[in-house]
């Protein structure tokens, strides 16, 4: 597999922002993804005995991790492999590879959550450190592609030692949340009942209305307790949009929580058949300013030393730090900085602050 150094320097800022782990292990899948190209991912976190106590789902699919409530313990019969053993004595890459057990493919296990999704092989990356385990990543293509080779096996071994950093790290608090134009739409019939939801929008309410999403004991979401609080949604939208202020404080929400914030808006639909007052709801997913600003900086056309100088210069940090924490002289930073502005075609600090955030 050819070198890809602007991707992987990509993923190792990302990995060192110092951000909570569920708001940047997204954006780390992002930047992974290209890398070593797959049809989506998940990411587990462990305690120090191998637990699974979180999980992101790239894709996620309600119907499956419904039957992941009740079926965890099928799922480690049929493929043979316990996600605890290979969290804690696993290999560091290469745990969870196809073939699993034979007859898998004759398991409602792979029906119900393979085949259903259209995942065929799989290449999984156990994190962790001297001390302790911190999760697993797992890595899926389709029933239609090729398998994971030993060249992109090494690949993801020579990122592991970056992700554990990214979560393991003492964490900060973001500056500020920015909008994204990652959003959704779910509509509601005057009962509550959810008449339509974008595929974006069923990602994002997963995240926007549950903290935690365990896969070990009490695994998965419930379908039943989906709808519940999707309900709740509802009822909150209503009251909103109803509210005496409606008209000069427009109904729009925001619910924060480990995943980071998500803006919420409400409106009456008309025309809809049926009769009654239908509502719709718009979900948009927020992104700490820190973030922004390195995937803004990342597609400037600059060099890979002038965009760690960048991000620096747009983080406010001093000249006389940059230049130490990069190991470079103050000429050298001049001339870094100068051949930015020109790139970009800005004068200063603070223009390249407002193009960015534009």
């Amino acid at each position: 597999m050819a070198k890809k150094t602007a991707e992987m320097a990509r993923l190792r800022q990302t990995c060192c922002l110092g951000l909570s782990s569920e708001i940047i292990v997204p954006k780390i899948i992002e930047d992974l993804h290209r890398v070593i190209a797959c049809e989506r991912m998940h990411f587990a976190w462990s305690d120090d005995l191998g637990n699974v106590v979180n999980a992101y789902f790239e894709k996620p699919d309600p119907a499956a991790l419904d039957y992941l409530r009740n079926h965890i313990g099928q799922l480690e019969e049929d493929t043979g492999i316990s996600v605890r053993a290979a969290i804690l004595f696993g290999k560091p890459t290469g745990n969870f590879r196809w073939p699993y057990r034979p007859g898998f493919e004759q398991t409602e296990t792979y029906a119900r959550l393979w085949r259903a999704l259209k995942l065929h092989y799989s290449l999984d990356g156990v994190l962790r450190d001297r001390f302790r385990p911190f999760g697993q990543i797992v890595l899926f293509r389709g029933d239609d592609d090729r398998d994971f080779n030993i060249a992109e096996e090494a690949t993801l071994a020579q990122v592991l030692p970056y992700i554990t950093h990214a979560i393991s790290g003492p964490k900060k608090t973001p500056d500020a949340f920015v909008e994204t134009g990652d959003s959704g739409l779910i509509v509601f019939d005057a009962a509550g009942k959810v008449t339509f939801q974008s595929r974006q929008a069923k990602e994002l309410c997963i995240y926007a209305l549950y903290e935690r999403i365990p896969v070990g004991v009490d695994v998965g979401i419930s379908l039943h307790d989906m709808e519940a609080r999707l309900k709740d949604l509802y009822t909150h939208a209503v009251r909103v949009h109803d509210a005496p202020d409606a008209l000069a404080n427009p109904p729009a929400w925001s619910l924060t929580n480990k995943w980071g914030e998500f803006q919420l808006r409400a409106y009456v639909l008309e025309g809809l058949t049926g009769g009654g007052r239908a509502y719709g709801v718009t979900i948009e997913k927020k992104v700490p300013v820190e973030v922004r600003m390195l995937q803004k900086v990342k597609e400037l056309p600059l060099s890979n030393k002038q965009r760690e100088v960048c991000y620096l210069l747009l983080r406010g940090v001093e000249t006389e730090q940059i230049a130490l924490m990069l190991g470079i002289t103050r000429t050298t930073l001049k001339e870094h900085t100068q051949a930015i502005y020109r790139k970009v075609g800005v004068g200063k600090r603070e223009e390249l602050l407002r193009l960015v955030l534009d």
